[in-house]
């Protein structure tokens, strides 16, 4: 029986997937919650040089919606 993936957060789907990466509907249901995310920031293979300063920016938002 498989799990309810619409009920899973992205995290919980991410931790199913590694261990069932073949499983194409939790694959499809993560990418799907993901790109539903209104704040999700994508990035380029070319962004890997300002890593630092994305991490930082990151690391800021995250303690802005702590607040």
């Amino acid at each position: 029986m498989k799990p309810n993936f619409q009920a899973m957060s992205v995290k919980q789907l991410q931790a199913y997937l590694l261990e069932h990466r073949t499983d194409t509907e939790a694959f499809h249901t993560l990418m799907d919650k993901v790109m539903a995310e209104p704040n999700a920031k994508w990035y380029s293979p070319e962004d890997a040089d300002r890593f630092p300063e994305i991490y930082a920016e990151h690391q800021k938002r995250r303690q802005e919606e702590a607040s």
